[in-house]
This record gives structure tokens, sequence and C-alpha cells, in this order.
């Protein structure tokens, strides 16, 4: 289980890897057995991209580590034939047609009761993960511990909130306990959170402070920057998954410019993405089309992306 090093045998078809200096890639897929020194990889953050093994380095990863719905799924839809056709076909849906599969998946929109709570449930558990911070890292608990020292008792809360949803995957939990392993860095991450919930600052000034603290601890990815906020404050704030908010905003003719790097700059796009989806979706005269809130906005953008299946 974990990671190793493959510097001897040859990368093959379906090897799950991790880029040696760039984790805020997340997890990588090999997509073709090594070509002599070249090797093509799609990775869950950036898309698939062809490495020089003689530059780019890679750790195989197993056992939970590997584990990734989501990365197979995209996997699945990378290896599609490709359809020959004399006309150039965008790779991604328009607004309507996004609209038509959300309501094929449930007919009813945000109202549907498989959307809400049924076996497809989309919607209640992230309300339960809501519900789950304000139980364990409200403004008050989360003051008190950091006033006695107990750091590591605020990261253990974190890492049940975390815990309670299938947002962040297995291997992005590992990597965030990983990071979490030493007295330094636990009263790093508690203190930083603390700020970043409840802080006073700018919202731009606090996400950035949290960010660089997430990249000192050696777990700054899209999700876990984006997570507790999404949880804390449904209403204003959202998830970030990179291919599924980079196919909504192809969708919606949104452009968040998107890099790896997690920065403020990025994220604001994301929320002008974010906001711009609940508008269309408000304005279409359908009450079961009508967003109640952020929680809806990624549901919706993750239900239309391509990696979707019930």
């Amino acid at each position: 289980m974990g990671v190793q090093e493959n510097t001897t045998v040859g990368f093959k078809r379906g090897d799950r890897v991790k880029h040696e200096s760039r984790s805020d890639w997340g997890l990588g897929e090999v997509l073709d057995d090594q070509a002599g020194e070249r090797v093509r990889v799609i990775f869950e953050d950036v898309g698939v991209k062809t490495f020089d093994l003689r530059v780019a380095r890679f750790v195989l990863v197993n056992g939970e580590e590997a584990e990734s719905d989501y990365l197979t799924a995209l996997v699945r839809q990378a290896n599609k034939p490709v359809k020959k056709s004399s006309h150039h076909r965008p790779n991604h849906l328009s607004f309507t047609a996004a609209v038509e599969k959300f309501l094929h998946e449930f007919p009813h929109g945000f109202a549907d009761p498989d959307y809400i709570g049924g076996p497809r449930n989309e919607r209640q558990y992230k309300v339960d993960a809501c519900e789950s911070l304000r139980d364990e890292l409200s403004e008050e608990l989360m003051r008190s511990h950091l006033k006695d020292g107990a750091y590591a008792e605020v990261c253990e809360r974190a890492r049940r909130v975390v815990n309670r949803t299938n947002l962040i995957h297995h291997y992005e939990k590992i990597w965030l306990s990983d990071g979490l392993s030493s007295p330094g860095r636990q009263q790093l991450f508690a203190t930083q959170l603390y700020q970043h919930l409840y802080g006073d600052g700018a919202v731009s000034s606090r996400f950035e402070a949290y960010v660089r603290m997430l990249y000192d601890i050696g777990v700054a990815k899209w999700p876990i920057a984006t997570y507790f906020w999404f949880i804390t404050y449904p209403d204003t704030h959202v998830f970030v998954k990179p291919e599924v908010t980079k196919h909504a905003a192809l969708m919606a003719g949104v452009d968040i410019d998107y890099h790896p790097e997690v920065t403020w700059k990025t994220y604001e796009r994301v929320l002008a993405l974010a906001n711009s989806l609940r508008e269309k979706l408000g304005s279409l005269g359908r009450h079961e089309l009508v967003p109640r809130d952020m929680i809806d906005i990624q549901s919706f953008m993750w239900v239309v992306g391509p990696a979707y299946g019930p």
C-alpha cells in the first residue's frame, strides 16, 4: 500500500501514479504502456499530459490511496473512440443540453426526491455535512480549543467533517492526514483554519493565508482548499473539483483562467461562474430549477459533467 518509486520498471497502462513534484495535479492513471522514455498520463486536476521520463518523475500509488471512482470515469471518457465527422464538435455540453441532461437524471430538478435524499442523493449528505461542521467546528468551539492549545483536537474534528462526504477522495484524505502528522503542523492548520472560517480580514486575504498554509504542509489541492468554506457557507461559497469546474465553465461560456495552482484569482472567477449558473438556472422560469444555494450549483455541475454516472 502507499506509494513507491518506479525507476527501473516501465509504467504500464492502468498504473495509478502521482507526479513527484506536482501533488496539486492529484491522482493520475497511465493511459498507455510506456513507450521508450515517454508516457501518457491523465490526472484528475489537469487532464491528459505526455511526459518525457528523463525529466518527469512519478511514484506508483496503490491501496486506498489509488482509489478514485472519479478518475476511473475520466479514464473511461478519455478512452472513448472519437467519431469521425466533417464538423468539429465541442467536447462539452451547451447550457441548454446540460439542463436537459440534469432533468433526464432528475426529472423534478432540485425538488426530485432522488436528488434530495434518495438512493442517488446529491444534496442531503452535503446538508448533513454543513450541520456536522456547525457541531464540530463552530466559531465558539474552535476559539475555545485554540485557547487551550488543543490543536490536535481541532484537526481530528476537521477530519471528521471531511469524512462526512465523498467530495474529497480517499487519497486526498490520506494526504491531509499525512500533512497533519506533527504537532507543529497541527497548530498551523488549526490556527489558519479558524482564521479562514471566522477571521475578520478580507476574504481574499484569508483565502490566500489558508492556501499558503496548505502549501506549507503539502496538501494544497483545490478540493481541500475550498471544502471548508463550502460546507460552512453554502449560500455564498463553492466547492472546486477541477475537471468538473472546467467543464462547467466551458458549458456556461465563462473564462475561469484555470491553473492547478490554488490562487484567489482563479477562485474568484469560479465564484463568478457559480453565480452565473445560479442566475441562468433561476431565469428559466421553472421553479424546480431554481437553486437554493451553492450545494445545488455544485451538484448541477457534477451531474452534467462528463464523469457523472448514477
